[in-house]
């Protein structure tokens, strides 16, 4: 029998006092859902505080904690900034929220830590020392060198060479680059997209789960299957391989279900749309399990801002519960840019509308450039902030955030525009915060530069370190695996301890020399130590040469974005900064303004968002008729729309704006040619 939760008037006053600002009180819609202990859906727009409304509804659970027979909460979410958050907004509030039974994390570090790591360990043996797809994928392609070409496994290479080098010569045909080159990259990225099911023992690529292999007998399916096996056998798995052996494990164990219900009375799920298919399934399976379960399950999110890796099909498998809540009043949107918004919105469950209740009254801006002026069109932008600024408008504040962006980085052919076009100086740079890198020199580039701290560098300096010693074929004697930080630094400290200290030492001033802008020194520094570092290991540096004597090139993509680095795409025209990014990198932010960069993809009808969508830059709602390659471009505009609390500018092409927008309605946009 669930514990039914009363929320009084005296808990909502109790929410209100803590999370928002004096004199600030929650409306119909955030009590509606912060009084609800049922298992729904929450369809929230974007800046409604849908966050918040959940922070509020966990205040008032932590004070019916313990709950009957000692069962927990579970809260997740899909990144571990948003996880931070609620952790800072209200653990002072909450000590026992934040305590066995209960579990506050990502969908990644419970699937890791209740399901696939037990299944992987005491089911298939392996012990697993570190969940991470960079260096997953490293150690898959060292191990299947080893067997390239080896006779007694058939010569596995040639199974990928038969399946790439036609396309490779007709690539090769076309832009001069030797065949075999194309060839073997293409080889090497089908090869660390493979891995092994244990559910049915074939070999299947992880991009679509088709079967590479299924013979068992097959000689290169024994090789390929060995080259993956000894990749966990050494304690590596990718993030991907840990939810395929989460789905094992409840397909193995199918009382993990229950046990899990028992143990999470209560699980919320923040930011559902960012979850991929197998996330998804997973929750489904163990906390909904088709109506029959012991949980509470309520997925809180926005189906129109499902745009994580560019896949919208995830709004094809989220059926909707039979009670669905909306909370359609955004806080962060005035009612002229949240009119243009809700145009753009897909998914219209229950009552679902975007609503500005911000009280602003700045017209989106539509600025038109021709291809000869594009790069006027940011510092255009600049213009027009500063003299909503000096109009008052806009608060001068150093908090306001000014943003540029757009879909595409860069153009793909000469004459299609990405948001290199508007600003040339534009990095594509590698912008996740992650454990693995491919040179020593984006170790000290790359990190969290809003956090900034000594912590944050140090612990890239030692994975750093930690990179160079797998290069180099070093492990563990004691473990017959290769180190951790933690077994690194113990190993130094017991081989020699004054060499320890000095080491201490110089990652004290290293760490300070980054912080300080001396990337230069600090990285030559690191290069000279490396010999000495290697020595206490009994070796040279050979295979690790390149890793850390040749920097990484000027343009390192990576799209998979999460968090901000030290290095920024940011121009100063009227002494404020804008920043410019990609839409993925904006979502979840609020920005003072955006503007909206219109970039070439090749999708549906038309590659420009001006052509594909002008009936919505006309403020006509969408039709349940839409074309599926549509929807893409149409969540992208969604989420890059809604970011701004004042200003939304849009730049378009003037080609373009003649073409399909020359009937724009002008009391709705302010309409600019440069």
């Amino acid at each position: 029998m669930q514990q039914e939760i009363n929320v009084t008037e005296e808990d909502i006053k109790y929410a209100e006092s803590i999370l928002l600002p004096e004199g600030k009180t929650f409306d119909e819609e955030r009590i509606n859902f912060i009084k609800n202990f049922e298992t729904i859906d929450l369809q929230a727009v974007p800046g409604s505080g849908k966050t918040t409304a959940l922070l509020a509804k966990l205040l008032i659970l932590e004070r019916h904690l313990p709950l009957r027979t000692n069962r927990g909460i579970l809260i997740l979410s899909h990144t571990n900034t948003a996880v931070d958050e609620i952790k800072d907004r209200i653990g002072k509030h909450c000590p026992k929220l934040f305590s066995y039974p209960n579990f506050i994390g990502t969908i990644q570090s419970f699937v890791d830590q209740f399901l696939a790591i037990p299944y992987i360990v005491n089911h298939l043996g392996y012990k697993i020392t570190r969940v991470d797809t960079e260096t997953f994928k490293e150690q898959l392609w060292k191990e299947f060198q080893k067997i390239y070409w080896d006779e007694n496994y058939n010569k596995p290479g040639g199974l990928f060479w038969q399946r790439h080098i036609t396309e490779s010569q007709k690539i090769s045909k076309k832009t001069g680059i030797n065949a075999n080159i194309i060839c073997n990259d293409k080889i090497k990225n089908e090869v660390i997209d493979l891995f092994f099911d244990f559910s049915d023992n074939k070999i299947k690529l992880f991009r679509d789960s088709s079967t590479l292999l299924a013979t068992q007998t097959n000689l290169r399916f024994i090789g390929i299957k060995t080259a993956i096996l000894k990749v966990l056998e050494n304690g590596f798995i990718s993030y991907e391989y840990a939810y395929k052996m989460g789905l094992n494990c409840i397909d193995v164990y199918p009382r993990v279900i229950k046990i899990l219900q028992h143990r999470f009375n209560y699980v919320f799920v923040d930011e559902m749309q960012d979850m991929d298919i197998e996330q998804y399934e997973l929750l489904e399976r163990i906390f909904f399990n088709e109506g029959e379960t012991r949980s509470i399950y309520q997925r809180i999110g926005d189906k129109n801002q499902a745009i994580y890796g560019g896949n919208v099909s995830l709004e094809n498998i989220w059926t909707n519960r039979e009670t669905t809540l909306n909370i359609n009043g955004s806080q962060r949107l005035s009612p002229c840019i949240a009119e243009l918004v809700n145009c753009f919105a897909l998914s219209r469950d229950g009552d679902f509308k975007v609503e500005g209740l911000n009280q602003l009254n700045i017209k989106p801006h539509l600025i038109v450039y021709n291809n000869d002026n594009i790069k006027n069109v940011i510092p255009r932008y600049s213009t027009i902030i500063k003299q909503l600024i000096h109009s008052n408008q806009i608060t001068d504040d150093t908090k306001n955030k000014y943003y540029a962006v757009g879909w595409v980085k860069e153009k793909g052919e000469m004459d299609k525009i990405g948001i290199s076009d508007y600003f040339e100086n534009y990095l594509s740079i590698i912008s996740k915060q992650k454990n693995d890198y491919p040179t020593l020199d984006c170790y000290l580039k790359f990190f969290d530069s809003e956090k900034n701290t000594l912590g944050i560098i140090r612990k890239n300096i030692l994975n750093a370190f930690i990179k160079i010693l797998r290069i180099e074929d070093i492990s563990n004697p004691n473990t017959n695996r290769f180190y951790t930080k933690k077994e690194m630094l113990e190993f130094i400290s017991l081989f020699d301890s004054h060499e320890f200290s000095k080491l201490k030492l110089l990652i004290f001033n290293w760490c300070m020399g980054v912080i300080r802008g001396k990337f230069d020194e600090v990285y030559d520094s690191i290069k000279n130590y490396i010999p000495l570092f290697l020595s206490y290991f009994g070796k040279s540096k050979v295979k690790s040469i390149s890793f850390v004597d040749i920097p990484a090139p000027p343009h390192i993509i990576d799209t998979k974005i999460e968090t901000s680095i030290s290095i920024s795409n940011t121009v100063n025209y009227d002494n404020f900064d804008i920043n410019i990014s990609t839409i993925h990198s904006a979502k979840g932010q609020t920005h003072t303004t955006t503007l909206y960069l219109e970039t070439f993809h090749k999708i549906g009808n038309g590659n420009y968002e001006s052509q594909r969508l002008s009936n919505q830059f006309k403020y006509n709602l969408f039709d349940n008729n839409t074309l599926d390659v549509v929807k893409q471009s149409t969540k992208m505009a969604y989420v890059g729309f809604s970011r701004p609390t004042h200003l939304l500018c849009v730049a378009v092409c003037k080609s373009r704006f003649d073409s399909h927008l020359s009937d724009i309605d002008r009391d709705k946009w302010e309409v600019i040619e440069i």
